[in-house]
């Protein structure tokens, strides 16, 4: 369960990113948040994996509240959820399978359990076979795929997508929702941030907009407008 509850985030010289907003996500679900440029939606998703806090309000994940999270247990509440980003955010000089590897082999598991974790993570996306290439030989579909494996290997029950096809040709943007989509299938809760309407509309997931910083439309089975 996510609870923001009269979250308010205010930057410099009165800039209101986000006003009084007050929601619930459900363990499971997968929701969109949608909104003009500047509506709020990129501070929504930093402030669930604490890159920015409230100003006032609380943002509750499992019963925790992370905006007064001590910055020593920030690393832990990330351990707790998978985060794919718009410009992938992927090592080039690294292989495919070292960069989803990467966030496990601090962990302290055996080097058998992160291959077959990788593993695992690189079938889900499609790309078990380029686990030896660089993101230099893949296209930009590709790098996304592997930055979504890289959010998912390590069997978070939480994934964030801040705007994940917002580089992406309509033909990669609806291969990577499906694979979003089939994720959320396995129970993981799934929250997108998008401009994307044609997906939106095609998938029909819960759909919540926001305006000038407000939440003004929430619901289910919902289209982008």
């Amino acid at each position: 369960m996510i609870q923001f509850r009269s979250v308010t985030k205010k930057y410099k010289n009165d800039n209101y990113a986000l006003r009084n907003v007050n929601l619930d996500i459900l363990s499971g679900e997968f929701v969109f948040i949608v909104g003009a440029s500047g509506a709020g939606k990129s501070t929504l998703m930093k402030l669930l994996y604490n890159e920015e806090r409230p100003t006032s309000g609380t943002v509750t994940i499992g019963g925790i509240n992370i905006a007064n999270l001590p910055n020593d247990k920030v690393p832990n509440l990330r351990r707790c959820m998978g985060i794919v980003f718009q410009d992938y955010k992927l090592l080039q000089n690294q292989t495919i399978y070292d960069n989803v590897a990467y966030v496990i082999r601090t962990l302290g598991i055996s080097s058998k359990e992160i291959n077959a974790r990788v593993s695992g993570a690189l079938k889900i996306v499609g790309l078990y076979d380029k686990m030896n290439a660089t993101p230099s030989e893949l296209s930009g579909g590709e790098q996304q795929r592997v930055g979504i494996a890289r959010a998912i290997v390590n069997g978070p029950p939480l994934l964030i997508a801040d705007e994940p096809t917002g580089n992406l040709d309509p033909k990669n943007s609806m291969e990577i929702m499906q694979i979003l989509d089939q994720i959320n299938q396995r129970g993981i809760t799934v929250i997108v941030s998008t401009h994307d309407n044609a997906m939106v509309d095609y998938f029909r997931k819960r759909v919540i907009t926001l305006d000038n910083g407000e939440v003004v439309r929430d619901i289910q089975a919902g289209t982008y407008e």
